[in-house]
């Protein structure tokens, strides 16, 4: 496992100290792995709706849609897309 030195203003150094304090996390490294995670996980979700806009974009462009004129249409696309 590799090991990071950093640095960072007192007040975030005391904030992660809070979040331990509370339980929230058992010590730092838990604290900085769970920000990678979410970090992670977030690029993930940017590119998958990139990957989504960019189909929309390229099935409207081919004409490829349909009117969504109801708010029922609307809650079943949002229903499909989990």
């Amino acid at each position: 496992m590799m090991r990071k030195t950093i640095s960072m203003p007192d007040l975030m150094a005391a904030w992660i100290a809070a979040r331990i304090e509370r339980g929230q996390f058992n010590n730092e490294s838990e604290y900085f792995r769970d920000l990678v995670r979410r970090d992670q996980e977030e690029e993930e979700r940017k590119a998958y709706l990139v990957s989504r806009l960019e189909s929309g974009s390229e099935q409207l462009a081919n004409g490829a849609y349909s009117d969504l004129n109801s708010d029922g249409a609307i809650d079943r696309l949002f229903d499909a897309e989990g």
